[in-house]
């Protein structure tokens, strides 16, 4: 298990027999090893995959929004490392919370779990750290039961994004990348007004949807799908598309594991690198296993920090790799698969 699961393991007695809604949980084994009724809601594809082997339908849920369970005895947050993404959450979690109601926050050290008692002020008084180990803290509070019911719009941003061409309406919400603006790497991946070859074109790791819905303007006679591992992405991606009158499929994905079919491109500003550590083995396998779904000719054009040593891998499993744009942060490569 996770060090996340196993100090929640260790204080299994303050959850076994109890409803409990578990929130942002890790993919692991938890919920079989503590026998408490479970009500999961996570946010992560990979998550929801992995669990669906181990609860039913009913008791697990992958949305951008909290599931609304009557009768909870307890509610746990694993804590995200996006402060915003937890304060999102607790919106969600603690207008279900009966007063007297136990809250626990759980998480690494490096990931968060320090602001434990600032995130807990809002919702209570004398959160207390009941247990320290392998990096992790376990806290607990309980709740006053006077909270404002959740609003989505609260927390819901919507901003324009001015292009050479074109016009922009962009929903975000806390979490999803560059939540409320247009990030640099994207901006530069949109200033290259080179078309796309026609037929079916992947979005890879789509985030709030602004790559689809230029590009799709762009290049009518391609059709688009958009993939994240991320429900609030999703949401987002939808709602974008929506605002701006643009068509394309949108469904979740673990990497590439529910992207079928051959494509005519994938375009990407990707989270090829995890947190600050400097690590390829992500970009890698999907450089390698994105030569599955391309058809002969298809590019895939990406956006990523220029000190990244990404065309070695690139050529080493699409084939050559041009650098369209670049400044002193980004590059936007293209590589065209061979036949």
């Amino acid at each position: 298990m996770e060090n996340t699961s196993q100090i929640l393991d260790r204080s299994a007695d303050l959850l076994t027999g109890r409803r409990v809604l578990l929130v942002n949980p890790p993919a692991d084994d938890l919920v079989s090893s503590i026998n408490a009724d479970w009500q999961v809601w996570t946010w992560d594809w990979s998550t929801q995959r992995s669990l669906a082997g181990q609860l039913d339908e009913a008791n697990l849920s992958f949305s951008h929004l909290c599931p609304q369970t009557e009768g909870l005895e307890a509610a746990v947050l694993v804590v995200p490392k996006a402060l915003e993404r937890a304060e999102y959450a607790l919106a969600q979690i603690v207008p279900l919370l009966p007063a007297g109601c136990p809250l626990y926050l759980v998480g690494e050290k490096k990931g968060g779990i320090s602001r434990a008692e600032k995130l807990m002020q809002p919702y209570g008084t004398g959160p207390e750290k009941l247990d320290s180990a392998r990096h992790c803290q376990l806290w607990r509070m309980a709740v006053n039961g006077d909270v404002a019911p959740f609003d989505l719009n609260h927390w819901q941003r919507e901003i324009r994004i001015e292009l050479e061409d074109q016009t922009i309406e962009l929903v975000s919400l806390p979490g999803v990348f560059s939540h409320g603006r247009l990030d640099e790497g994207s901006q530069l991946l949109l200033e290259e007004l080179a078309p796309l070859p026609a037929g079916k074109v992947l979005d890879f790791g789509c985030g709030a949807g602004v790559l689809t819905t230029a590009l799709a303007r762009r290049n009518p006679a391609s059709s688009f799908e958009m993939v994240d591992v991320d429900a609030l992405a999703l949401y987002c991606a939808r709602e974008t598309l929506t605002r701006n009158a643009v068509e394309a499929d949108v469904y979740p994905s673990d990497g590439l594991s529910d992207v079928h079919g051959r494509l005519a491109a994938v375009v990407s500003n990707p989270p090829f690198h995890t947190g600050i550590k400097h690590d390829t083995s992500v970009a890698e396998r999907f450089f390698e296993q994105i030569t599955r779904n391309l058809l002969p000719g298809g590019e895939m054009r990406i956006v990523a920090n220029g000190f990244l040593r990404y065309p070695v891998l690139i050529e080493a499993h699409i084939g050559p790799c041009e650098v369209l744009r670049e400044n002193n942060r980004f590059k936007v490569y293209s590589a065209v698969a061979p036949g």
